[in-house]
């Protein structure tokens, strides 16, 4: 899993300025207990020059520091406990002046050695969840929420299968999808006509791909392809433009809505053509949602486009009534 830069910058900070706020946190505690029992002061500053003496022992004496550095470790395990002891009269607890790290494992620095610490991992699939649910409703279109008695038990003359049957089939294979994903996931053509929730279970796959720690890039065809026409002819803010672009080619799932009510011209369908072969060819899943039929992709697009949709994407066809007049009866 490839981390999205600027979002594991933005999560180091917070957690850097987390860091921060103990650190002074403890140094506010550290003058509490000065002021109180002045001692406390001398004694840190003779554990903290203790390296130091060990160093010079061993390079006066010309010999084995082992027997200095054990007195030296001796006094300090006998400073320790009258320092405890003289917090503990103050009525704090014997761990005051201990700095309280969020995760002990890292100690809020969000890396062990060189590998990412689990409270890292965490806090960057939250933030990219939180990013996600500024342009999609995840909070409510999610597995759990998705109905299925919209859809007609009387079987469609066209495929010979009832629209539940169809969309029980197609919600199974979202479910799995979102489960299971990985770098190497297939990808998905989710098509048929407005309303049928399309846009629905692909969001349900992009909420939990992405509290998994994936990045997801969700956005609209004519979005997409307007910020390849404002790259192209300067129009618009090229800078964002060039931004989004990047997203959408690296992210690790890139799910792309309504495709086919976009303006299609060609620069539209070879910049179409572009974002298509740029995920193929670097092997990063895709779902397209479409209200064409296979038929037509070809006809709207290319040749090359129609043979990548038809050859390298897994179909789900969705049928049925519009399910978003469905609800507008039922209120």
């Amino acid at each position: 899993m490839a981390y999205q830069k600027d979002v594991l910058a933005a999560v180091l900070r917070e957690m850097e300025q987390g860091r921060s706020e103990r650190e002074r946190e403890l140094a506010e505690r550290r003058q509490t207990v000065y002021a109180g029992a002045p001692r406390v002061r001398q004694i840190d500053r003779i554990l903290q020059s203790t390296a130091a003496q060990v160093i010079r022992v061993s390079l006066e004496s010309g010999k084995d520091p082992t027997e200095a550095v054990s007195a030296l470790r001796e006094r300090n395990l006998t400073l320790q406990e009258e320092r405890r002891q003289l917090i503990r009269s103050l009525g704090l607890p014997k761990d005051y002046l201990e700095i309280q790290y969020e995760c002990p494992a890292c100690s809020d620095m969000g890396y062990i050695g060189s590998q990412p610490c689990a409270c890292l991992r965490a806090r960057y699939a939250q933030k990219l969840t939180e990013q996600l649910s500024a342009i999609l409703p995840i909070s409510d279109q999610n597995f759990g929420a998705f109905r299925l008695d919209y859809y007609s038990e009387k079987a469609d003359a066209r495929i010979g299968m009832s629209p539940r049957a169809c969309m029980k089939y197609n919600f199974k294979k979202c479910f799995d999808y979102a489960a299971d994903f990985s770098l190497h996931s297939t990808n998905l053509l989710l098509y048929g006509s407005a309303g049928l929730g399309k846009t629905f279970l692909s969001t349900c796959i992009a909420k939990e791909v992405s509290e998994r720690g994936f990045s997801v890039a969700y956005d609209t065809a004519i979005n997409v392809l307007a910020s390849y026409e404002a790259v192209k002819f300067g129009s618009g803010d090229p800078t964002e433009a060039k931004s989004a672009i990047r997203r959408w080619e690296a992210a690790d799932l890139m799910i792309m809505d309504d495709l086919g009510t976009e303006l299609s011209t060609s620069f539209t369908t070879t910049a179409f053509y572009q974002l298509l072969n740029t995920r193929l060819m670097s092997g990063r899943p895709m779902i397209i949602n479409t209200n064409l039929l296979p038929e037509r992709f070809e006809k709207q697009y290319s040749a090359a486009i129609a043979s990548r949709l038809l050859g390298e994407f897994v179909p789900l066809r969705f049928i049925g009534d519009d399910i978003r007049r469905l609800r507008r009866r039922e209120r």
